[in-house]
């Protein structure tokens, strides 16, 4: 009996490390068993020769233009890695913020490289190449979510879109989703997160017509998509970076944002507000117009800088001197008074009639009489 307890022992133990050095190898040594980091950033690997190995047949694959653009965006990038340049926002940004409330985002293109036009702060215009926009404020992180929506107001159906968010500095000659630290819902339908070479297989395919929304919660760094008000899975964990909205296209389409300045398609979105600030800052806004009406001020400056024309002339007396006129006594108004146009001649400093002058001409106006004239003898 005690032999037989032994050798069970035995072939259990053999079993079990059976078992874990297969895992190990699955692992390590397969294909399918790679690790990926932090699960739901696919496309980085601890093994960093599962990665080149990927790159080298993904090279393989692609078109001249296609692996030239590929090149160039990884030299662009491992010259200016993620979060090179300051990019967390600064007191004066955070002012401009509570000063214009949602209105202080807006889409900033490269024009060096970005084939793109930008109107009215969040409607984008691509053309005939491929390019990213980003916009010039990252999203906050002070709330638990924050959320942004694009409509694809035009799209030919052989453009793709690509909708998501990346940190800067970003090549804008490249998508959103193909390099590190970005993640787009493209309109193939697919989800690319730190993906160059190909995308994972995410929603329906967008149309012309179709609203993308983009969420973010700071706290875990989870960031999800919606597709015409309707919640997809979440695209990505762990992104605890500045993100700033980020949109392209390979060719002409025509897109339009919604940061929170209208309502959301996304009916959580709205109950929530989660819009990226409120709908209106602190900043006053300009007064409505006929305002003016009835300022006794702005009538005089307007009229009086145009009391005088080219000629000399005043062929219309000036507001002040009607409403100045309303404050003299009664015996003093409406009497007619014509103002004189401005002498180009100056007063003679040398005549030694200026002692003996006598009145001025509308001294009767101003309620003046003229001297007594003295007698002779007196």
């Amino acid at each position: 009996m005690p032999l037989l307890v032994g050798l069970v022992s035995t072939l259990g133990s053999i079993v079990v490390l059976t078992v874990f050095f297969a895992i190990l190898y699955f692992l390590f040594y397969t294909r399918q068993g790679r690790i990926l980091l932090h699960r739901g950033r696919p496309g980085e690997y601890d093994d960093e020769q599962a990665f080149l190995r990927e790159e080298e047949e993904g090279l393989q694959h692609m078109d001249d233009i296609a692996r030239t653009s590929y090149l160039q965006s990884r030299a662009f990038q491992e010259a200016n890695p993620p979060d090179s340049i300051p990019t967390d926002i600064s007191l004066s940004q955070f002012m401009a913020i509570q000063e214009k409330g949602v209105s202080a985002w807006e889409f900033e293109p490269d024009f060096e490289n970005a084939n793109c036009f930008v109107e009215a702060r969040t409607e984008i215009a691509f053309y005939d190449s491929e390019c990213c926009v980003q916009t010039n404020l990252p999203v906050p992180k002070q709330n638990d979510v924050y959320y942004w929506e694009a409509k694809l107001y035009d799209k030919p159906e052989q453009t793709l879109v690509s909708i998501g968010m990346c940190t800067k500095p970003y090549p804008t000659f490249r998508l959103p989703g193909y390099h590190k630290f970005s993640v787009a819902y493209n309109s193939l339908g697919e989800r690319r997160h730190n993906m160059p070479f190909h995308g994972i297989p995410y929603g329906p395919q967008l149309q012309q017509g179709d609203v993308v929304g983009v969420g973010f919660r700071p706290r875990t760094g989870t960031i999800f998509f919606t597709r015409n008000g309707k919640k997809l899975d979440d695209a990505a964990h762990g992104m605890k970076f500045n993100l700033f909205p980020t949109i392209g296209s390979n060719g002409p389409c025509t897109v339009h944002v919604n940061f929170g300045q209208a309502g959301f398609v996304f009916i959580e979105a709205n109950v929530k507000k989660w819009g990226l600030a409120p709908v209106t800052g602190s900043l006053a806004p300009p007064p409505p117009y006929g305002a003016e009406q009835g300022s006794i001020l702005l009538e005089i400056g307007r009229v009086g800088s145009g009391m005088v024309n080219n000629y000399g002339t005043s062929p219309v007396a000036p507001v002040s001197a009607v409403r100045v006129g309303q404050y003299l006594p009664a015996n003093h108004r409406n009497v007619g008074f014509q103002p004189q146009p401005p002498s180009n001649r100056p007063p003679s400093y040398t005549s030694d009639t200026d002692e003996q002058a006598g009145p001025p001409e509308n001294a009767h106006l101003l309620g003046q009489s003229p001297p007594p004239a003295f007698e002779d003898g007196h």
